[in-house]
């Protein structure tokens, strides 16, 4: 019967042990675990203004804060570019997620400034945070005269801000009428030639009993054709038979 006590009494120990290991178990573990148990998922803000998310936030029961501001490419000014923690992270209720505004990137797409002029350009690099270095001109037929022709970069380029950008001014086209030769001695047509921006151009003799010899009989361009500077003007010029 000793025996039979003994028996029960370290049985009913045992229980009571293992009874306490569990419950001990369960308050120092289990429990602390249930109560960490994620509560929502962080919402997607990116792409959002700091007012639109912090609505969405709220409805979650997460509160918002606003980290600073970087460089971004992907999302323009003003709008979220980065969240933490990431979209879709389970978190508990009234848990911080932490947002930065995208300010944008310093890289633009160079506009077509064909056909504006230096002032009208000057302005609208200035907005674009360009500067306008160098500035030439050439000849163009086909863009006003004092109009930007081309950029350096071209247009399309990407470039950063701060970036300097070379011009080219058209100088348009110069013309000038073709003053009259015939009747003129060679040298003193080659003068006004010379003198009205042209060029002499070939100069062949032909027989004439109408003017002198070495006088001017025939012109091309004729007198009074307005034509381009620097082209040539062909003569024709008196002689007499040998």
């Amino acid at each position: 019967m000793y025996y039979n006590g003994a028996k029960n009494v370290l049985v009913s120990f045992l229980i009571s042990f293992f009874t306490s290991v569990i419950v001990c178990v369960v308050f120092f573990f289990i429990v602390p675990l249930l109560r960490q148990s994620p509560d929502t998922m962080v919402p997607d803000l990116l792409g959002s203004t700091t007012e639109q998310a912090r609505v969405i936030a709220e409805q979650r029961g997460l509160l918002l804060v606003v980290g600073g501001e970087e460089e971004n490419e992907k999302f323009t000014e003003n709008l979220i570019c980065r969240q933490t923690p990431l979209p879709g992270s389970a978190v508990r209720t009234r848990s911080t997620v932490t947002i930065f505004l995208s300010k944008g990137s310093s890289q633009i797409v160079l506009p077509d400034f064909k056909g504006y002029g230096l002032s009208e350009a000057t302005v609208r690099f200035s907005e674009l945070g360009l500067t306008i270095g160098e500035v030439r001109s050439e000849e163009n037929a086909v863009v006003d005269k004092d109009k930007i022709i081309s950029t350096k970069p071209r247009a399309g380029s990407k470039v950063n801000k701060g970036d300097v950008i070379s011009v080219v001014l058209s100088r348009g086209v110069e013309v000038a009428k073709v003053p009259r030769l015939i009747g003129k001695s060679l040298s003193t047509a080659k003068r006004i030639i010379e003198e009205n921006g042209f060029v002499v151009g070939s100069v062949s003799w032909e027989v004439s009993i109408d003017y002198n010899v070495g006088i001017i009989m025939r012109q091309r361009p004729s007198a009074g054709q307005t034509v381009k500077k620097g082209s040539n003007i062909d003569l024709v010029v008196a002689t007499v038979l040998e």
